[in-house]
């Protein structure tokens, strides 16, 4: 009976259980999703009799489900329930191979797998993937996310081992920018990263990435000469390298040509060199002495480099038969006195040699075999056996007719033109005699000639001496200046006014009164003037002014000059455009002739020209300068091209009251003695 019982009771469950069921239906998602998407879902429940239940839905992904949705239901019979559900995909849900789960009641029912992604496909493109520094670099690129859509988001763009950082936006899956790498970046390959992302909030959801080799070139930047040393002294040795750098300051390769020029500016050494290629050059000992100059070209690159070849004083002795020759292979002449030792009897010459000269003395002693000594202080000659003839010990110079004739050249120099003039005026005496061979008609064609020639030699004459521009003062004709190569002269720090006028030909022949003012004023405070095509160059040196306070003196009178050129323009119809400059150096100073001959050192007179071309109808001083007067002149700095200039504001008047303080200083003086 219990048995019976049981099986009733069962059949009634299962027929209760086909009773009430319920159908439920999903509607399928999208393959690929992204983060910040919508998953829109639609589920549909359907029973066959009045129930009550949860409708839930899970999002199941990787071994991971997530309840999104749970809403109770009640249904009557044969009823269909719709729900439409829409979930924001966020970091917070789990992603990747996912589904989702709907249930109600003991019904289950999963969707067809989708994807959920936070993926990013970037794509790079650069023109030229080997570029130079400080070159512009072009990047453009797309973003799509895994979902098919374009990015609406940022890209941040970064190279490994720089500062490069650059944030933009993408706007509908594009991206465009550019960047350069700094010029001193050292060549190599470099990693150029562009990372694209977007937000929702300030929650970052999707990403991704690209990366693209960039080859930073090596560019060459200068060409330097590295030196043994800045000042040698003939006979020694200079080492040297010439070297090509790039942007980095590193040594690059390539080929270097290295032209060498003595104190005369003449070549004296070229080659053909690779960088890096140490080189050595032996100096003779008659090289010639002051500022040589080495010069390295290469890739288009120039530089140049000057050091200083010291004088030498030396001679060289021999001793040949009975006969001592003493050769000057100095590079300046020669003047000493020459001890020779003859055993031991001493003789005393005083030898004076030009450069490469030689003087031959005969020694003479009674016959035999004997030691010979020579010394200079500086060097000398030991024989210990020279066989010698005589009646006694001696030394007799040896001359000969092309010595005396150096010797003395200026002798046979000033007995050439006496003879020259004799033979002139004998030839003019004879000219105006009458010839019987020609008519008399034809001598006077002749003279005419003669006088027409004379006449215009002595009008072209007349012309140079105008053209020649030196200013009178006091009757006197003033000092003037010349650019060369002063081999000896003094070296002392002096000032420089440049004055660039355009046309400055053209502007002398129309404004001579101007032109003459200026160079009176230069010359009125003690300065020389040297000229060239476009520039009037004023020279204060201690050798022209008397002083050492040149560099303030300097500003005084380039204040005057400006006066004297905007006064000018303010009251004629011809302007003079000009530019006026002063800087201070080094220079090599020699007065010969009435004539101030003078070598710049460094860059100090091409650095007033330059200076004088930036500067538009106004006065600037070089920093040089400025720092030698910012005591007494006023001015503000100015940067024209790369180079630092100052414009004067206003000169402190020291000489106005110099009267007064002597006056003062005079007066303690006679009260101490008083006292």
């Amino acid at each position: 009976m219990r048995y019976k019982i049981l099986f009733l009771l069962g059949i009634l469950a299962v027929l209760s259980l086909n009773i009430i069921s319920a159908e439920i239906m999903l509607s399928q998602p999208q393959a690929f999703y992204n983060l910040g998407d919508n998953l829109d879902i639609k589920a549909t429940v359907k029973t066959n009799e009045q129930t009550t239940g949860f409708l839930e839905l899970n999002l199941r992904c990787e071994n991971e489900s997530k309840n999104f949705y749970r809403e109770p239901l009640n249904l009557k019979a044969n009823e269909q329930r719709d729900v439409d559900i829409s979930l924001l995909l966020t970091k917070n849900l789990a992603f990747g191979n996912c589904d989702v789960e709907a249930s109600f009641l003991q019904e289950k029912i999963s969707s067809q797998k989708f994807i959920i992604s936070d993926k990013i496909n970037v794509v790079l493109t650069i023109e030229n993937l080997s570029i130079g520094a400080g070159r512009e670099i072009i990047v453009r690129g797309n973003a799509r996310k895994e979902n098919g859509k374009n990015v609406n988001g940022f890209l941040d763009l970064s190279s490994e081992n720089t500062d490069i950082r650059i944030t933009r936006e993408v706007v509908n899956g594009s991206f465009s920018t550019s960047f350069s790498f700094p010029e001193n970046t050292k060549s190599g390959n470099y990693f150029l990263k562009a990372r694209v992302y977007e937000k929702l909030g300030e929650e970052e959801t999707n990403n991704g990435e690209a990366k693209i080799t960039i080859f930073v070139e090596k560019i060459a930047k200068k060409v330097e000469i590295a030196m043994s040393n800045q000042n040698f002294k003939p006979g020694e040795t200079i080492i040297f390298k010439p070297v090509i750098y790039d942007q980095a300051n590193e040594e690059i390769e390539g080929d270097i040509i290295v032209k060498w020029y003595d104190a005369n500016d003449k070549l004296f050494f070229q080659k053909l060199l690779k960088s890096g290629e140490e080189k050595e050059l032996y100096l003779e000992t008659n090289s010639s002495p002051g500022y040589w100059k080495v010069k390295a070209i290469a890739l288009g690159l120039e530089s140049e480099r000057a050091f200083y070849v010291e004088e030498l004083e030396k001679a060289k002795f021999e001793i040949k038969e009975d006969t001592l020759t003493i050769t000057n292979i100095g590079n300046v002449p020669y003047k000493n006195t020459v001890q020779i030792s003859i055993n031991d009897e001493l003789e005393t010459r005083n030898v004076e040699l030009d450069l490469g000269e030689s003087r031959s003395f005969k020694l003479e002693a009674p016959e035999g075999d004997y030691k010979i000594s020579v010394s200079d202080g500086m060097g000398g000659l030991n024989v210990d056996s020279v066989g010698l003839t005589g009646n006694i010990i001696g030394v007799t110079e040896i001359k000969n007719a092309a010595s005396i004739f150096t010797k003395y050249s200026i002798v046979w120099l000033f007995l050439v033109v006496v003879l020259g003039m004799f033979i002139f005026v004998i030839s003019r005496k004879v000219m105006k005699k009458k010839f019987y061979g020609f008519p008399a008609e034809k001598n006077k064609q002749v003279s005419e000639k003669v006088v027409g020639i004379q006449e215009k030699i002595e009008r072209k004459q007349e012309e140079i001496k105008k053209d020649m521009s030196v200013v009178p003062i006091s009757g006197k004709l003033v000092e003037r200046a010349e650019h060369t190569v002063v081999l000896d002269g003094r070296k002392e720090s002096g000032s420089l006014i440049a004055i660039k006028i355009k046309d400055l030909n053209s502007i002398r022949k129309l404004c001579s009164e101007t032109i003459n003012n200026i160079l009176r004023t230069i010359i009125e405070n003690k300065g020389a003037i040297y000229e060239t095509s476009e520039y009037l160059i004023g020279i204060f040196s201690s050798q022209t002014t008397k002083t050492f306070e040149n560099d303030i003196l300097t500003v005084r009178t380039a204040r005057k000059v400006e006066e004297i050129l905007n006064q000018h323009n303010k009251k004629f119809r011809v302007k003079i455009n000009f530019g006026i400059s002063l800087n201070s150096g080094e220079l090599i100073l020699k007065k010969d002739s009435g004539m101030l001959k003078f070598t710049a050192i460094g860059n100090s007179l091409n650095l007033a020209k330059r200076i004088a071309e930036l500067a538009n109808n106004e006065l600037l001083l070089s920093e040089n300068l400025q720092k030698k007067v910012m005591n007494e002149v006023k001015s503000e700095k100015e940067t024209r091209q790369g180079i630092s200039v100052y414009r004067i504001g206003s000169i402190s008047d020291r000489e106005r009251y110099s009267g007064f303080i002597q006056g003062f200083l005079d007066r303690e003086k006679a009260g101490n003695k008083q006292l």
